[in-house]
Order: C-alpha cells, then structure tokens, then sequence
C-alpha cells in the first residue's frame, strides 16, 4: 500500500472522539433539560394564570347572580318597564364605561336603545324588566363589560319559558315560528 494513503487512515483510526462527542451530548442534554424546565414552569404560570381568570370570571358572575332579583314592585306596564331598562343602559355605560366605550355608546345609542326595547318586550315580562332595569343599577365596576350577562341572568332567572321549552333570550330578537 502506498503510503500517502496509510498514512491518512492511520491518522483518522487514531482520532477517537467518543469522549469528546459524550461532553457534547452532556452539553445538549444540559440544554434540553433546562429548556424542559422552562417550558414546564411556563405552563405552570399559564395554567395558574388561567385559573386565577376563571376564578375570577365565577366571582364576578356571582354578584351578578346577587344582584339579578326580582323588583319589589314590578312596573306595571311592559312598556314603560322596558324604556326603564333602556335608560339603566344608558346610565351603566356612562357610569362606568371608560372613554372608548362611553363614545361607542354614544355613536351607536340610537339604533341600540330601540333594540334594547325590543329585545326587552320579547321577554313580555315586567317582572325581567325590572330585575334587568335594577341590576343594571347596581353593578360595580367589576361588571363593567358585563352588561349582556347581566341582562341574561335576569332573563334566567325570571323569564318564563316560551312554546317547546325555549326561554327567551336577553338581547336576541326572536325568530317568527314557522
């Protein structure tokens, strides 16, 4: 054999990395486990995190549920029971509506308050008029986005059930039957 080429394999025979390649390995897996770790107490503050909302969504909805009663004396009439509820929008937004939602409000008031009232009316009960016009009154400021739930939790809690079960709902307008 020539020995410009033995020369060669000798050389590459006697270059035993394995100690070297296992430091390496070490390196990565170092690396791989503290990314683990990371990763792992990333997903613990998430999942902490999401708890601490969910709890506090459950809260929140609670003193909804507190604050949702029925009226001591129901208005009389649907109609002016309904224009009440109207007007409690009106005043929890300006109340606690930060800037941006007091002039959507404001831009959008005209077509809302109408749909309000007839959103209202489809529930034909004073009774959810009342609980909606009085608790819209009372939220605090915890409740400020909330102002659909706590419509609907009148609405539950008060509104009667309609032909095949169905209750109505707090701001939809309902369906004609078929």
């Amino acid at each position: 054999m020539n020995l410009r080429w033995t020369l060669p394999l000798v050389l590459v025979a006697a270059c035993d990395n394995s100690a070297r390649n296992e430091q390496i390995a070490s390196v990565d897996k170092k690396v791989d486990d503290g990314a683990e770790a990371r990763a792992a107490e990333l997903k613990r503050k998430r999942a902490e995190e999401a708890q601490a909302k969910a709890d506090e969504d459950d809260r929140i909805h609670q003193a909804i549920v507190k604050i949702a009663v029925a009226p001591e004396s129901p208005p009389k009439a649907l109609a002016e029971a309904c224009q009440a509820v109207a007007d409690a929008q009106d005043r929890f937004v300006e109340r606690l509506g930060d800037a941006g939602a007091k002039s959507k409000w404001t831009a959008s008031r005209e077509s809302d308050l109408p749909m309000s009232i007839i959103a209202c009316t489809s529930n034909e009960s004073v009774v959810v008029a009342g609980c909606q016009a009085n608790a819209l009154d009372q939220a605090d400021a915890t409740m400020k986005d909330r102002m659909q739930e706590i419509l609907d939790v009148c609405v539950s809690k008060f509104a009667k059930p309609r032909a095949g079960g169905v209750q109505a709902a707090g701001m939809a307008i309902p369906k004609r039957p078929q």
